[in-house]
């Protein structure tokens, strides 16, 4: 009768089979940059709190795979993981962003065909100086006779590259210290005075030593876009047209947010559910309690429609001069 009764109910549909996937399943989520930092803290207090809004309720496991501003993860997800929805990944900004505005190698994938999920708010990025260097606004850092030494991942990095435009088209006394493996390593080398300051935003301080940012021991002299009061946004005080575009290029993935997204051909269905779910999250205030509380407000979240679409129109195509003069600051060379 069980079998006659499923004839007569006809098959099921796609997006019924899809609701019952996730069931008795791992949903493994990575974070593009090693543990500490905001990337990492902002993976794991997702995974923490997604799996209730998911049908069936999956396992989530989170991992992490660094390398080149999370363009390493970003070719693992195109070309080595299953577009079967159980693998999702937070490359990171800045780096995988913008790894296909120009050409460049080591970039094995499209960015545009990555299945996007959603994206955490907007976060703006700023220029933090330790109090130890005695410069407490934008006035003083112009006149200093000494350089200021800011942290950096590698040369490709936002948190690189925006320094060394105002360093060579505004005149700023900065010098740029690359070679950092992870966020945590840039904190200890400023606590150590190996450097003075570095260029990010809030979240990875506060995530990972809130306390720098509480006890006044960085300062905020200048910032992408309009976030922390009484502190200049760069379009303000950047003078030179060719500089503005640059940074303009570099911090628009600050804008977009911090991107949840899946291989290539993830089945429209499990895509749907997974979209749904994000945005879900996006609402949950125990969630956005948490994220507050580790210094990583969620802010406005993107649904994965409209990041994808961002990303085809902001991230895709940029004039030939902004391209080569970002090459030059990133230190890539023309394939």
């Amino acid at each position: 009768m069980w079998f006659l009764s499923l004839i007569l109910a006809g098959p099921l549909t796609s997006s019924a089979v899809a609701q019952d996937f996730y069931a008795g399943k791992t949903l493994t989520v990575i974070a593009g940059f090693p543990p500490g930092g905001g990337v990492d803290g902002e993976m794991r207090v997702l995974t923490k709190h997604l799996a209730k809004y998911i049908p069936g309720r999956p396992s989530i496991v989170s991992r992490n795979m660094q390398g080149a501003g999370g363009i390493v993860l970003g070719n693992h997800l195109y070309n080595s993981v299953a577009a079967d929805g159980l693998t999702l990944g937070m490359p990171g900004r800045s780096g995988f962003l913008l790894s296909n505005v120009v050409p460049q190698s080591g970039i094995n994938y499209d960015l545009t065909r990555f299945s996007y999920v959603g994206s955490a708010g907007s976060a703006a990025n700023a220029l933090w100086v330790h109090r130890r260097t005695g410069i407490t606004s934008l006035a003083e850092l112009k006149r200093s006779k000494k350089a200021i030494a800011i942290g950096a991942l590698t040369a490709r990095s936002e948190n690189a590259i925006a320094p060394k435009v105002l360093a060579s088209y505004e005149g700023w006394p900065l010098k740029v210290v690359t070679g950092y493996p992870g966020f945590n390593e840039i904190v200890i080398a400023l606590e150590r005075g190996e450097i003075d300051g570095l260029f990010s935003h809030e979240g990875s301080l506060a995530n990972s030593r809130a306390d720098l940012i509480a006890t006044g021991a960085v300062k905020p002299l200048v910032q992408s876009h309009e976030a922390f009061a009484g502190v200049p946004v760069l379009a303000d005080v950047v003078a030179d047209a060719n500089a503005r575009a640059l940074l303009g290029l570099v911090t628009t993935p600050n804008q977009i947010g911090l991107p949840l997204l899946g291989p290539p051909g993830v089945p429209r269905d499990r895509l749907d559910i997974l979209r749904a779910a994000y945005q879900r999250l996006m609402d949950d205030q125990e969630y956005r309690a948490e994220a507050d509380k580790r210094g990583l407000p969620v802010g406005r979240a993107l649904s994965g429609a409209e990041l994808h679409a961002l990303v085809v129109t902001s991230l895709s195509v940029v004039s030939d001069r902004v391209a080569k003069e970002y090459m030059a600051f990133a230190g890539i060379r023309s394939e």
